[in-house]
């Protein structure tokens, strides 16, 4: 061994002559190192070279079976057909859709709106991979639109109701989305009737105002009286005028008698009554707001009500007739000898007066902190208690039998009930009841 100099590249290359290794690069020998017999280094090469021969042929047979595959299928649209149909007395309309044909779809909505109304219906709107939009204005007046998507189609529906002078709310909305399919493969309808959401005929309501020119001297000048949720406008007055006229003989008149809208409220400190419909309660309140406002009236909302439901009001914010506010009050927590205690005042002039008077009694006379259980106008107040010692307060329409009401509300929920007063709001009077 010839050394030229010391250091670690004169060693390196020292050994490397000696060992006859490392002097050439040559073929990668992962597995044969020094030392290694021969045999085995050859067998170690053979064993990599059949594995990477393995790994490329698993490669190439991929590569073919994808090449082989058949393509994809041609694939086509499928239109998406549908209708709509309403009567003259529908609340609604029924809309078919997803029909693969136009008269398919016509068809299907004339039958579901003819088997419900009797005959007599007629094509409302179509559209085909499209929308179909029912509306309904402030008297009740139904609107159909058609177009190309929700979006576009509700705005369509709503800028045609303003160009009718009207102020709409949707109330069935349908979109008929098209499909896909391979082409010449056969496609089954994907049908289905979407009819009216609530009732299916219009429901009427009636509203009567007093004449004030009509009305003798002393008597009183303002109130409106409610039918609602009757089949035919003609029920709806009658019913309406024979409530005025019980209460007032005299200046009865119908002001109003529409299907399937909100009617609200408002009221004035001169003792003016303002009312105004809509589709929505909203709507009705937000234009009888605007009523007031245009007339410069410091009005007070009075409620609103919906002229499809079937019930008897009357509004009446001056207690001109009788004073019929009512309310009740019993004792925060659990105190005795006031457990059982409920404290009532009627014939109050307004509801925030009766709430007012109600408190004050069952503080003086309990000496601890009292709330509002009930406040009503116009109404029968049931106290029951139920098998558990749940004291309960429920206010009523007039018409209403308490007894009835009481016995179906607790069978309901599963318990037994005492019916064990009745309060007349109509009848002026401040009391304590024990509820036991």
């Amino acid at each position: 061994m010839v050394v030229a100099r010391s250091g670690l590249f004169g060693f390196v290359f020292s050994l490397g002559m000696a060992a006859g290794v490392l002097l050439w690069p040559g073929p990668a020998r992962a597995q044969c190192g020094y030392g290694t017999p021969e045999f085995d280094c050859r067998q170690q090469q053979q064993q990599q070279q059949a594995a990477r021969q393995n790994d490329e042929n698993a490669r190439r047979a991929q590569e073919e079976a994808a090449y082989n595959q058949p393509p994809p299928p041609q694939m086509r649209a499928i239109d998406s057909f549908s209708a709509a149909a309403w009567h003259k007395d529908s609340s609604d309309a029924w809309i078919a859709a997803g029909f693969l044909g136009p008269e398919r779809a016509r068809r299907a909505a004339l039958n579901a709106c003819n088997q419900v109304m009797g005959g007599g219906c007629a094509i409302a709107a179509e559209n085909v991979n499209g929308t179909i939009v029912i509306s309904r204005g402030v008297t009740g007046n139904l609107y159909a639109s058609s177009g190309p998507g929700k979006g576009k189609t509700e705005k369509q529906a709503r800028d045609y109701c303003q160009s009718q002078n009207d102020q709409c709310s949707m109330i069935n909305i349908v979109w008929s989305k098209p499909g896909y399919a391979p082409v010449g493969s056969s496609v089954a309808e994907n049908a289905k009737i979407y009819g009216p959401r609530e009732h299916q005929r219009k429901l009427y309501g009636a509203v009567v105002g007093l004449n004030a020119a009509q009305v003798p001297a002393g008597s009183w000048h303002t109130g409106m009286w409610v039918a609602s949720g009757f089949a035919s406008a003609d029920e709806a007055r009658a019913k309406a005028l024979a409530d005025c006229k019980r209460d007032s003989p005299n200046g009865c008149e119908v002001v109003l008698a529409l299907p399937d809208v909100y009617v609200a409220f408002a009221s004035s400190p001169d003792r003016a009554t303002y009312y105004s419909t809509g589709p929505s309660p909203e709507i009705a309140e937000g234009r009888v707001a605007a009523q007031c406002k245009k007339e410069k009236a410091k009005c007070r909302k009075g409620g609103w009500v919906n002229l499809a439901y079937s019930a008897q009001f009357r509004f009446d914010p001056h207690a001109e007739g009788m004073p019929w506010f009512t309310a009740q009050a019993w004792i925060k927590g659990d105190v005795d000898p006031w457990r059982n205690s409920v404290w009532s005042v009627s014939g109050a002039k307004d509801q925030e007066g009766a709430k007012r008077a109600v408190l004050d009694a069952c503080r003086k006379e309990s000496k601890v902190e009292c709330e509002a259980a009930s406040w009503s106008f116009n109404s029968r107040v049931a106290l029951y208690i139920d098998e558990t010692g749940y004291i309960r307060a429920s206010w009523l329409n007039p018409e209403v039998d308490p007894a009835t009401y009481v016995a179906s509300k607790c069978a309901e929920q599963k318990v037994t009930c005492k019916l064990v007063r009745v309060v007349d709001s109509r009848v002026a009077k401040t009391e304590r009841i024990e509820v036991k």
